[in-house]
């Protein structure tokens, strides 16, 4: 059998069984993306730059973009190695903590604030989360149940999260957290200072519920290492 013969036979294969895409694979990029926006995030925070607002939502459009591609593949596929309907559940999950990355950028900009060590700590811990993400997206192929333990960390990232949402809160709202004065201008200074409150605890907010968002996606990784181990 000729080269030319081989490649029409291997054509033909391929035709009546085509190859099943790796697409834990292909979320692992979606987290590996995940984790370069919240350092563009992160960076962000740490100098306020606009060139690093605009890298968050570049990288954002892009992960918008490879869902679609991923679901579109998933919707041709004929045969998956996983039920599709965790294939897709794993692919929106992931997807959906990019928005809150975005919709953070947006708000410290409208909202003219300066970024704390609150807002800091969060996307540290989202960043850690969705590093343990990643990591086990990309041994799930050859081992299954090696994924659990980082689907776990990706869980326990939101719980830090959490914490520190209510620490923030705690703070925001002490008691003796403003010093009163006299007079308008001790008035006008008292507004001003709720309305910074208030403005915080809706980025908080935010990165909140991205940790929502990432701890779904590890429940999503823990049910598939349980169920094709």
């Amino acid at each position: 059998m000729n080269g030319s013969e081989e490649g029409l036979l291997r054509r033909l294969w391929h035709r009546v069984f085509p190859r099943v895409p790796d697409f834990t694979g292909l979320v692992a990029a979606q987290a590996s993306l995940l984790e370069e926006t919240l350092d563009e995030l992160a960076a962000f925070l740490a100098r306020e730059e606009q060139d690093r607002a605009t890298e968050v939502r570049a990288c954002v459009d892009q992960a918008h973009a490879q869902a679609q591609a991923h679901l579109d593949l998933l919707h041709r596929s004929f045969i998956t190695r996983i039920d599709r309907e965790d294939i897709y559940v794993l692919i929106t999950r992931v997807d959906h903590i990019f928005d809150y990355a975005t919709t953070s950028v947006r708000e410290i900009e409208l909202l003219e604030l300066a970024a704390d060590q609150w807002m800091t700590a969060m996307v540290e811990r989202l960043r850690e989360g969705t590093s343990a993400l990643t990591a086990g997206l990309a041994c799930f192929r050859e081992r299954p149940e090696d994924s659990e333990p980082h689907a776990a960390r990706a869980r326990q990232a939101e719980r830090e999260v959490e914490e520190l949402y209510r620490q923030a809160l705690a703070e925001l709202f002490a008691e003796d957290a403003y010093r009163p004065g006299e007079g308008e201008e001790s008035t006008a200074a008292c507004v001003a200072f709720m309305l910074d409150r208030m403005k915080r605890r809706e980025v908080y907010r935010h990165l909140s519920n991205a940790a929502d968002r990432l701890a779904h996606a590890g429940e999503a990784l823990h049910d598939m290492s349980v169920k094709y181990a």
